[in-house]
């Protein structure tokens, strides 16, 4: 079986500029390479929680396998396993009132 390819995402010149710029400030900023996927994805969870699409919770103790996480809309405090590979922002749910958050996993190092 053949993997199918992505259809790539039709862009002004202008507008790919303007990305491409952002991009690389994102990578000087924090240090990482990272994919453009990765990098959209990320990008789109923090903007998302920036609109108020998604509560922001807070990424407090991160250790190499979990977060303490404090929920922005309840306050209350839950652990978040996080495995290798994990990206900077990930999307949860609060298991104490179920609303929806963004961690930005990058704002507690």
């Amino acid at each position: 079986m053949t993997t199918r390819r992505q259809r790539p995402i039709s862009l002004k010149t202008t507008d790919r500029s303007m990305l491409d710029a952002q991009k690389r400030r994102y990578e000087l900023s924090t240090g990482q390479k990272t994919e453009w996927g990765t990098f959209l994805g990320t990008m789109v969870l923090l903007g998302l929680a920036a609109a108020g699409v998604y509560g922001r919770a807070r990424a407090r103790h991160q250790s190499a396998q979990s977060v303490d996480v404090e929920c922005c809309e309840c306050g209350g405090p839950f652990l978040m396993a996080v495995p290798a590979g994990t990206g900077r922002a990930v999307q949860v749910t609060c298991p104490h009132c179920g609303s929806e958050l963004v961690v930005d996993l990058g704002a507690s190092q």
